[in-house]
């Protein structure tokens, strides 16, 4: 009894922490909608933001400076960007992908076990890689992006194989 009493004011405090915590940021402009957004290390945001099916853009920095946008024009989005997709029972694995100046980028969303891991693989020419992972909550659904996206048949995750245009998905 004595180490339950001891525990209620960290739970408290817990519970306080959650309360005061914003849902995460996005880099959409009115008018646009967050297809994908969450906050990573350094209070940067990272996310895709448009109105498909004419307009899709990967963003990534903060609300006072945008460090990167692709493609420059959002129109070009949905002709730009690649999505791979591989789906069984309790695991779910997206990505959209594009390349931009000699570096492939690889916006992931996986589930596994009802546990979410997203984010963001950066791989230099040089093969050199990063991975930045999405912190706290994820907002959206890269899988909704299906019908709007080139399939990316060279993803391991389509296992090389695209369904044909226009199939159901």
């Amino acid at each position: 009894m004595i180490a339950w009493r001891a525990a209620l004011p960290l739970i408290a405090l817990a519970g306080l922490a959650n309360a005061d915590a914003a849902p995460p940021a996005n880099l959409c402009g009115s008018g646009e909608t967050a297809y994908f957004s969450c906050l990573v290390k350094g209070k940067k945001v990272l996310g895709l933001c448009g109105s498909l099916p004419s307009a899709l853009q990967y963003r990534f920095g903060t609300s006072a400076r945008t460090e990167l946008r692709y493609p420059e024009d959002p129109k070009q989005g949905p002709r730009e960007l690649r999505l791979a997709h591989y789906a069984r029972y309790q695991t779910d694995r997206v990505e959209v992908s594009f390349q931009n100046g000699g570096v492939d980028y690889a916006l992931f969303d996986y589930t596994e076990n009802a546990r979410r891991t997203a984010g963001v693989r950066v791989t230099a020419a040089d093969g050199q890689e990063k991975e930045i992972r999405c912190l706290g909550a994820i907002t959206g659904d890269l899988g909704a992006l299906a019908p709007y996206l080139p399939c990316d048949a060279d993803n391991a995750l389509s296992g090389g194989v695209c369904p044909p245009v226009g199939a159901a998905k």
